[in-house]
């Protein structure tokens, strides 16, 4: 139940042929802190309602009216606005009435003469939907505002992920390139070194063979690291692609699409990985999207044990069967995470790394793409030597 402060500063429309009735409960409405408008009729009433510029909040009518009675004139009202809230005053007890009354929607029944605690309660009764509406829809509108700021944050937060994504990407491009650029420029630099030199007898047949020998191998060499820059690109140039199609695939193809990323970068900083896939079911997938999720979750591993320093740093991934779906683990022995942190390691920009360098928003995406993307669960539990993530996919979706 509303208060009387639902009262102020309405507008009521109050229809009553007699003059000293009208005045006196309009003394009294406005003792309430109600604005009234006044009719001697109903065709008085329904006129002002049509041509009013001020909003009219509630119809107090009676019914025995001269030119157009109260239930005509709410009859009328009724065609223009289904909702208003309708109070009618009347000294006869009628049953048909009573029947109209139903039909036309009315919010209450007051006999005359009427007791003005009895009316202020059922204007408040009769207000209290209208009032309650209203409420609804402007938190509705505050709702949406807020759902606007919540998916246009959320946009955000997406756009900084697959640029730090792209920035780990273009670091792990850079040492992947490393080595086959640096194999090219001692081949080239052998082939200019011979030509220079003349080592070779061309005026022999055996010296020509020995040159010609030479230059293929180098130059089968070139194209062989020159094929491994290609594939390397291509692998990354396939993780970046915005296509968002589902797939069928059991998870192995994904995590090894992973490692063709960034296992190299592993390897060179001594982290020893071990793979024990068991898990056969067929799922559906986003695959792009869980390759991020893997290599986010890899990349946290990894810098912990590089900010560490940590011996014998070890990642395993594990993956198997579940009755509906696919279960992942991903376990490092780079130490764990203090138990209160463990709640907020997946909210936006939260991070454990040294002078707050990480982005913190990389296990927030991981968390979305698994549980809002593909309706599974991402978590993570403490080990006796380090961390494990699981990540479990429904088979279908």
């Amino acid at each position: 139940m509303l208060d009387k402060q639902i009262l102020e500063n309405i507008t009521v429309l109050y229809a009553e042929d007699e003059s000293i009735i009208q005045e006196a409960i309009t003394e009294t409405l406005n003792l309430f802190g109600i604005n009234v408008i006044c009719a001697q009729n109903g065709q008085e009433g329904l006129s002002i309602f049509k041509s009013s510029s001020k909003k009219i909040d509630l119809i107090l009518t009676d019914i025995k009216m001269p030119k157009l009675d109260g239930l005509g004139m709410i009859e009328k009202i009724r065609e223009i606005d289904k909702e208003i809230p309708v109070i009618v005053t009347t000294a006869h007890q009628e049953t048909t009435f009573l029947m109209q009354s139903i039909e036309f929607n009315i919010s209450a029944y007051v006999l005359k003469p009427m007791d003005i605690y009895k009316l202020e309660a059922n204007l408040i009764k009769a207000m209290e939907p209208k009032v309650l509406k209203e409420k609804l829809i402007e938190k509705n509108k505050k709702l949406e505002i807020e759902i606007k700021k919540n998916e246009e944050k959320q946009h955000i937060i997406e756009t900084q992920s697959r640029f730090a994504a792209m920035g780990e990407m273009i670091s792990m491009i850079a040492h992947q390139w490393r080595q086959p650029l640096a194999s090219i420029g001692t081949a080239s630099f052998n082939l200019k070194y011979k030509l220079l030199s003349e080592n070779f007898n061309l005026e022999t047949k055996e010296g020509r063979n020995e040159q010609s020998n030479f230059f293929s191998k180098k130059l089968d060499e070139i194209e062989f690291y020159v094929q491994n820059l290609t594939t390397t690109i291509d692998d990354f140039r396939n993780f970046f692609k915005s296509d968002k199609v589902f797939i069928n695939t059991t998870i192995e193809k994904p995590i090894q699409n992973t490692l063709k990323i960034i296992q190299k970068d592993l390897q060179s900083n001594n982290i020893e990985l071990i793979l024990d896939f068991k898990s056969k079911n067929i799922i559906n997938i986003y695959e792009n999207e869980i390759v991020h999720v893997v290599i986010n979750i890899l990349k946290n591993a990894q810098d912990k044990f590089l900010e560490k320093e940590t011996k014998n740093a070890k990642i395993e991934i594990k993956t198997q069967d579940l009755g509906n779906g696919t279960k992942i683990e991903i376990y490092d022995n780079g130490g764990g995470i203090a138990e209160e942190d463990l709640d907020v390691i997946f909210e936006p920009y939260f991070s454990t790394k040294k002078e707050k360098n990480g982005t913190g928003i990389g296990l927030y995406m991981s968390k979305i793409i698994v549980e809002k993307n593909h309706q599974g669960e991402l978590f993570a539990k403490n080990t006796k030597e380090g961390i494990s993530f699981y990540i479990i996919l429904p088979s279908m979706i």
